[in-house]
């Protein structure tokens, strides 16, 4: 039969062994890969940058629409200022 001693070595040697091998990648990122990953995440976050901006500008259009202390706004002519230009009216 083995030894107690013996034993305790060979169980360490594989723990370590195994803990070393899934503790290495199977392979490196080229960098190709490395930069897709960057241009994805960027392409995230400028879509969220957007997206934040956008109900921003919604939040500050309706604020500005609504009428203060007797003064009248139309929302009508109010989106159509901004979404299409401030000659759109003048047609």
């Amino acid at each position: 039969m083995f030894s107690l001693r013996y034993l305790q070595t060979l169980v360490l040697i594989i723990f370590l062994t195994s803990f070393h091998i899934e503790a290495k990648p199977l392979r490196k990122r080229t960098i190709s890969e490395v930069q897709l990953m960057h241009n994805v995440r960027e392409h995230k976050q400028v879509g969220e940058r957007q997206d934040w901006l956008q109900e921003k500008l919604k939040e500050i259009i309706v604020a500005s629409s609504k009428p203060q202390h007797g003064q009248s706004g139309n929302i009508k002519n109010l989106f159509s200022n901004y979404a299409f230009g401030p000659n759109l009216n003048n047609r």
